[in-house]
C-alpha cells in the first residue's frame, strides 16, 4: 500500500486521476510498503519515502495542467509521472489502470473546425486572397472554380463536408465537428475576421450525427460569459439532442474559462492546445479535470493543421497576437507527427487532431495527409474515435478506484463500480512484475517488458504470485 501525507487535496488527486494506483490518505495506524511526503512529516516505519522537499511531483503536475506549458514537445507531465512510476516499482509490486484501451496501443480523437461552409459567404477580399494563393502554386483550375463558385457558378469547392465523410468512412473512423454557434458574431471585443458567416444547418447536423459523427460547439463568447457559454450550448444540443462539449473559435481561453464552461454544461473542452505548433501545452495527452471543475473534462489539443504548415495564425502561443505557425513541408510535417506517436505508444493518452473543414479545399489540400495520418495510427492499432467517446472511456478510468490485497495465494485485485458502455473498449490492469514471478491469471492477458497486462473483465481478480515475490 501507499501512503501520501500532503496538505493540498487537490494537487495529489489531480496527479491520481491520471496515475491510476491503489493509494490513500497517510494513516499512523496502517502499515505502507511507500510513504510519499516531506521528510520529517511523518514516521515512515521502514516504509521507503519519496521525499517531495526534494522533488514536489504534485506541485509541478498541478501547476502545468493549469497554467500549461508555452511551446512544450515533450509530454512533461506523463514523464514526471513515469519518474514517479520507476521509484515505486523498485519498492512495492505496483498496480495500475493505464491510460491505454485493452486492444489498443493509444487514442486518436479527430476533430473538425467548422470556420467556413462554401466560398459564396465569404467577403470578396477573402476569396481573392484564396485565389492568389492558389495561382501562386500552380492551381489555376482551382482558382477558376472558387471565383466561379462566388459567382454562383458550378460547385462550391469549400463546401467539403460529402469528402470528409467518404474519406473517414473509407477509413472506418468517425470524428467531431464543431460548428460556430451563430451567424456573423466574432465574439465580444474579437476582430470581424472572427466571425462565421453560415446557419446553423439542422439536416446537416443531423446526417452527421445520424451517422455516428458528433457535432459540438465551436465557441464565440462561451470562454468569458456564462451566460453566452450555455446559449451557445443550448443552439447546438437543441439540434443534437445530447450534450455536447466545446472548442474554443481561435482557441480563446484564460484562467476562468474551464470553470464558466463547467458550470454551463458542457461534457469537455479541447481548446488548450497550440495554434502555432505542434506538441502539449498541458504537458499531457491524458483528459484531465481541471481544478474547480465537477464534470468537465479538458482534451488537450495536441496537433492542428494550421499549426503545422499555416503561415500566420492570429491567436499565437507566445502573446495571443498574430504569430507564425511552423510552416512545415509535408515530409517536415509528417516527421513531426510521428514524434508525437512515438510518445503516445509508450505512454498512452489521446493523440486530438484537428484538419479545418476547409484544409480538403484549395489552396490548402492538406486532406490526404490527414488520411495518411490517420492510416498510420490504425497501422499502429490506436483506437481512433470522435472526442466524446474518448471522454466517456476516460471518464471511467477516471472514476475508477483500484485496490489491491495480499493473499495468501497472491495479490487480489477489485476495481468496484467499473462499467463502460459497451460499445466502448475495455480497461486494462497493469501488474508491473519488475522481476516478480506471476502464475496463473485468469483472463485475457499479455505480457510486455517487466509488466503484465490484464483484461479488466472483472470486478474481482486473483493472481498466483510465486512464494517469496509479492513483497
Amino acid at each position: 500500500m501507499i501512503g501520501v501525507y500532503y496538505p493540498d487535496l487537490s494537487p495529489v488527486e489531480e496527479t491520481f486521476r491520471l496515475f491510476k494506483i491503489p493509494w490513500e490518505w497517510y494513516d499512523p495506524a496502517h502499515t505502507y510498503d511507500v510513504v510519499i511526503a516531506r521528510r520529517g512529516e511523518v514516521e515512515t516505519a521502514g516504509a521507503y519515502l519519496v521525499d517531495l522537499s526534494e522533488k514536489d511531483y504534485f506541485a509541478e503536475i498541478a501547476r502545468i495542467l493549469s497554467e500549461g506549458l508555452p511551446h512544450c514537445h515533450e509530454p512533461m507531465v506523463e514523464i514526471l509521472i513515469d519518474e514517479l512510476r520507476q521509484v515505486l516499482k523498485e519498492h512495492t509490486l505496483l498496480v495500475e489502470i493505464p491510460p491505454v484501451p485493452w486492444g489498443y496501443s493509444y487514442t486518436v480523437a479527430l476533430t473538425h473546425d467548422v470556420d467556413i461552409t462554401s466560398v459564396r459567404e465569404r467577403r470578396w477580399v477573402s476569396v481573392g486572397y484564396a485565389v492568389y494563393q492558389c495561382l501562386r502554386k500552380g492551381m489555376v483550375r482551382d482558382a477558376v472554380r472558387i471565383l466561379g463558385a462566388k459567382c454562383g457558378i458550378g460547385k462550391d469547392p469549400w463546401n467539403c463536408f460529402e469528402e470528409w465523410m467518404r474519406l473517414e468512412e473509407d477509413l472506418g473512423v468517425r470524428s467531431t465537428w464543431f460548428f460556430l454557434p451563430e451567424k456573423g458574431k466574432a465574439g465580444e471585443g474579437a476582430p470581424a475576421i472572427r466571425a462565421g458567416y453560415y446557419d446553423l444547418d439542422a439536416e446537416l447536423i443531423k446526417r452527421l450525427t445520424d451517422g455516428g459523427w458528433e457535432v459540438g460547439v465551436h465557441g464565440l463568447d462561451n470562454w468569458r460569459d456564462a451566460s453566452a457559454a450555455r446559449e451557445e450550448l443550448q443552439k447546438v444540443s437543441d439540434l443534437t439532442g445530447a450534450t455536447v462539449g466545446t472548442r474554443v473559435h481561435w482557441l480563446l481561453f484564460d484562467e476562468d474559462s474551464w470553470k464558466k464552461l463547467d458550470e454551463a454544461g458542457y461534457v469537455y473542452d479541447s481548446t488548450f492546445g497550440y495554434n502555432d505548433d505542434v506538441g502539449f501545452k498541458a504537458g499531457t495527452m491524458q483528459p484531465y479535470r481541471p481544478q474547480g471543475c465537477e464534470r468537465l473534462l479538458e482534451v488537450p489539443l495536441i496537433i492542428q493543421d494550421g499549426g503545422l504548415f499555416g503561415g500566420k495564425t492570429w491567436n499565437s502561443s507566445d502573446d495571443g497576437g498574430r504569430g507564425a505557425c511552423l510552416c512545415l513541408s509535408e515530409e517536415e510535417g509528417m516527421r513531426r507527427c510521428e514524434e508525437v506517436l512515438t510518445y503516445a505508444k509508450q505512454y498512452g493518452g489521446v493523440v486530438t487532431l484537428l484538419w479545418h473543414h476547409v484544409s480538403m479545399a484549395a489552396p490548402k489540400r492538406w486532406g490526404e495527409f490527414y488520411r495518411v495520418l490517420v492510416g498510420k495510427a490504425i497501422v499502429d492499432g490506436a483506437w481512433v474515435a470522435p472526442e466524446k467517446e474518448a471522454v466517456q472511456w476516460f471518464n471511467a478510468r477516471s472514476d475508477a478506484v483500484i485496490h489491491t490485497e495480499h493473499v495468501p495465494d497472491g495479490i487480489r485485485i477489485r476495481v468496484p463500480g467499473i462499467g463502460l458502455d459497451s460499445s466502448l473498449p475495455p480497461m486494462r490492469i497493469r501488474i508491473h512484475t519488475n522481476g516478480a514471478d506471476l502464475g496463473k491469471i485468469n483472463g485475457d492477458y499479455i505480457e510486455g517488458a517487466q509488466y503484465s497486462d490484464l483484461r479488466c473483465s472483472s470486478l474481482d481478480i486473483l493472481v498466483k504470485v510465486h512464494e517469496g515475490t509479492a513483497d
